[in-house]
């Protein structure tokens, strides 16, 4: 499954890549997101 090699976000556990297609974000299993400071944070925790 291709999930068992993204990164997860570091705050929240959620599957993260810089870019994910509307229909994918749509299920909420993979989020889009941004490697900062060497970790994975989604868009949602960022703006929290």
């Amino acid at each position: 499954m291709v999930k068992n090699v993204l990164p997860s976000c570091n705050i929240c556990g959620v599957h993260v890549i810089d870019k994910v297609e509307p229909e994918v974000e749509k299920e909420g299993i993979i989020k889009e997101g941004k490697y900062v400071n060497n970790v994975w944070i989604c868009n949602d925790c960022l703006k929290k």
